[in-house]
């Protein structure tokens, strides 16, 4: 029988994964490149260490944005939460503009937890001992002030534009 091409996706779509940190995220490097090869959308959508661990022998940390770099039109790692709608947004923008592709965001884990199981997991003791446990609990107390910082606040949801060039009548040589 004859091969059928690819699929392709309408004007307007998108495929989303999410997976997991790790072995998630490497399984998925296949897919990813058939779906560049195929100049397909694909919002890739992974776990990661939380951000404080990052390279410091978390469960499953690796370097998962240098796995896609050479895959992705775009990589991103989300450093706050009130950063989430817009790389999600500009990530799905580009992966429909000009030649469509895949993009990778990364999603720590204590960016997608809410504040209250972050501040408990991670905000110190409350009774720092000495000068040592003082500095470390107001490291970590500031750290978690950023990290939901206007995570609040009205954020525009709506889609990006999306540049798609177009051929002229010159380069379509009618």
């Amino acid at each position: 029988p004859p091969s059928t091409p690819p699929p392709h996706f309408p004007a307007g779509r998108i495929g989303v994964a999410a997976v997991t940190a790790g072995p998630g995220v490497t399984n998925a490097v296949t897919a990813i490149k058939n779906a560049q090869m195929a100049e397909s959308p694909v919002l890739l959508i992974g776990g990661a260490a939380a951000t404080l661990q990052k390279g410091r022998g978390a469960l499953q940390d690796i370097d998962q944005l240098s796995l896609f770099k050479t895959l992705c039109k775009a990589c991103v790692s989300v450093r706050a939460v009130r950063d989430i709608v817009p790389a999600l947004r500009k990530a799905i923008a580009t992966a429909q503009s000009g030649t469509p592709g895949p993009v990778f965001v990364e999603l720590p884990i204590d960016v997608l937890y809410p504040f209250h199981t972050v501040e408990k997991e991670i905000g110190g003791t409350k009774s720092a001992r000495g000068l040592r446990g003082k500095v470390v609990q107001w490291y970590l107390q500031n750290y978690i002030r950023n990290l939901f910082a206007g995570a609040w606040e009205p954020r525009d949801v709506s889609p990006l534009p999306v540049q798609v060039p177009l051929a002229t009548e010159d380069e379509v040589g009618f």
